[in-house]
């Protein structure tokens, strides 16, 4: 088990994800200088109305990420792009003085995870289309995995509009052929 600094915010991510952030509250700017000096940092897909230690009980897994590039926006404000090496187990949460969470956290295994080559499906065609239009998404995913089938799904839960506690049940059921089925009855329908 390793601690963490803990990051709540409404993203939902898998492993192999990657999306940009804007960090601007000073209690964040000193978790990236955590995160950037020891093993990263925990984004925890989080609801704002729910108080964050009640929330750890409703949904214990959050996305260990990596800052893979930084940048300054326009307006000054630091942009940093992250990727999710690993779900992990919240165990436990604490607090310091700067009002930064910090989370006991340790591996989880999920299927987003699994590595397998085979001629592109629907879904893959689909999404290279998706990123083809997105300029923005494309950028941020320098190496795409469209042959990898749980990369493929794992991206479409990511980008698609759905309620996140649907989003959710395919982590915490880690059953990748509903989560499959989904997703191709939203693309498909």
């Amino acid at each position: 088990m390793i601690t963490l600094p803990v990051f709540p915010l409404s993203i939902f991510l898998l492993p192999q994800g990657v999306t940009k952030l804007r960090i601007f509250e000073p209690r964040y700017l000193k978790m990236v200088g955590i995160a950037l000096s020891g093993q990263g940092f925990v984004l925890w897909p989080s609801d704002k109305k729910t108080n964050i230690y009640q929330q750890n009980e409703s949904n214990p897994w959050a996305s260990w990420v990596e800052i893979i590039n930084f940048d300054q926006g326009d307006d000054g404000v630091l942009e940093i792009d992250i990727k999710c090496k690993s779900l992990v187990e919240i165990k436990s949460i604490t607090r310091n003085d700067d009002n930064l969470h910090f989370g006991e956290v340790s591996q989880l295994e999920h299927w987003s995870e699994n590595d397998i080559d085979e001629p592109l499906s629907e879904l893959s065609v689909s999404l290279a289309d998706v990123f083809t239009d997105n300029q923005e998404l494309d950028d941020l995913y320098v190496q795409q995995s469209l042959n990898n089938h749980y990369w493929v799904l794992a991206r479409w839960l990511e980008i698609l509009p759905v309620n996140f506690s649907v989003k959710n049940s395919f982590v915490i059921d880690h059953n990748y052929q509903e989560a499959k089925e989904f997703v191709e009855s939203v693309i498909f329908k």
